[in-house]
């Protein structure tokens, strides 16, 4: 008896894990892609949407494909068989295309990660860039890479309005999710804002 209940738990505990897993992934890559596409809908009205319209297509078609991969696989693995570097530059001119936020990307140093440690830092940063599109009402936002030794470090930050971390109620989902990813490659983080001085976001992952 103690055996099967030990057993049950196991398969309780396993599906558990598998829906936060599922839950992230849909928050962090599709939700990401939905609301960049609201945001633009939102900021610029009907009348200005004609000109980037096939960007905003693409966002959703891009979202619905993620949707269908993540039905089966829960991640796409070619996708992170490109270099991380890629990814973000990727992400930046989909930004910079649809919002007119100018997005610097600079790296010093260069190291092969694993997928997973690509995938969870390609995650953390695309959560970032639309929390600083939605809440930050900045002009500019920085992505600095820096390999050292055995140590990665990622650094994202904004110019924008910021906010005053004491008042704040509390992380959302999206604050959440970048602090497990961090724990889960073993790294730790470092996150300030301040209002008038924008927001940042630093961490550091072992490789």
């Amino acid at each position: 008896m103690e055996y099967e209940k030990a057993k049950l738990q196991i398969e309780v505990d396993a599906q558990k894990e598998t829906m936060k897993k599922i839950g992230k992934e849909i928050h962090d890559s599709v939700g990401q892609k939905l609301t960049l596409a609201s945001i633009y809908l939102k900021k610029n009205g009907a009348m200005q949407v004609a000109a980037p319209l096939n960007e905003i297509s693409e966002l959703i078609d891009e979202s619905l494909t993620e949707l269908r991969q993540l039905s089966r696989t829960l991640v796409n693995p070619k996708q992170y068989q490109t270099r991380l570097q890629d990814l973000i530059l990727l992400e930046t001119k989909r930004i910079q295309n649809i919002n007119g936020i100018s997005v610097h990307v600079h790296q010093n140093g260069d190291c092969e990660l694993s997928e997973d440690t690509k995938h969870n830092i390609h995650r953390i940063i695309q959560e970032f860039l639309q929390n600083s599109i939605k809440h930050a009402k900045c002009n500019n936002i920085y992505i600095e890479l820096n390999f050292s030794d055995h140590q990665l470090m990622v650094q994202c930050k904004d110019d924008g309005v910021g906010f005053d971390m004491q008042k704040n109620a509390g992380p959302g989902v999206g604050i959440m999710n970048i602090k497990k990813r961090i724990s889960e490659m073993m790294g730790q983080v470092e996150f300030f804002s301040k209002k008038g001085e924008g927001t940042r976001l630093t961490f550091y992952v072992p490789y």
